[in-house]
Formats: structure tokens, sequence, C-alpha cells
């Protein structure tokens, strides 16, 4: 009996990050989804490091930090707003703090687009995160 609750709770531990990693990814769509900026960047550790495709806002694509501020002013501003909203997302699994997020904007219209992301969450705050745009399909 002692075998089996300690089983059971090591699976439960084990999954412990995943479920957190998925709440922490709930909040953040829903939150781009109504470009409120303060609680994008809640979501955000002090330190966090996210990587866009480089030209994209900035030359380097790389924000560190306080930084991260200027990536999601401009990914939450009323332009990007509808896209935002139109957003669906799927999540996978990576490891027990990293979740591939697969997303597409307009899916099925003329401005469709689609990439994903890779999160790493630790401690209920994101403290990284790749940016992957798919290419136009011509």
């Amino acid at each position: 009996m002692k075998i089996a609750f300690a089983a059971l709770a090591l699976v439960l531990c084990a999954s412990a990050p995943a479920f957190a990693a998925d709440k922490v990814l709930e909040h953040h769509v829903a939150q781009m989804k109504t470009g409120d900026l303060e609680a994008v960047l809640y979501d955000y550790a002090p330190n966090a490091v996210v990587v866009t495709p480089a030209g994209m806002i900035s030359p380097s694509g790389v924000f560190i930090g306080k930084d991260t501020r200027k990536l999601f002013s401009v990914l939450t501003n009323k332009e990007n707003l509808p896209g935002n909203k139109t957003m669906q997302v799927t999540y996978e699994s990576l490891a027990p703090d990293t979740t591939l997020m697969r997303w597409v904007q307009y899916k099925g219209t003329p401005k469709q687009m689609s990439g994903y992301d890779v999160f790493v969450i630790r401690g209920g705050k994101i403290v990284f995160q790749t940016v992957t745009i798919d290419p136009a399909k011509k």
C-alpha cells in the first residue's frame, strides 16, 4: 500500500509542472486576446528572455527582462489585436517545464498566419520563449 501511495505521489508531482504551465499559457493567450499589456507581462519572470524573428520588432529579435514590455506593447496594440482575438492554439508538453504552443490567426482567410512558440515555465512564470512564424503560403 505504501508503494502504491508513493507511486501515485510521484505521478502527481511529475504532472504538476505541466498543469501549472498549461494554466500560465491559458492566461497568457487570454490576455493577448484582450490586449491587456500589464496582464500579459505578469506572466513573465523579471529576467525572462523572449526570442522573435530578427527584424520583426527589433533588429536582433531578442528581448530580455524589461525589454519584453517593448515587444508586447506592439503585439497587444490596436493593430495586432484583431489577429490576437482570432488566435487558436494547441499545446504539447515537451518536458515538465517546456511546452510547445502551435498557433494560427485568421484561420481559413487570406490573412491566415501561423507558427509556434516554445515556452519554458518555472515557478509559475515564463522564463524563456521563442517565437517562430511559418513562411507565408504563396
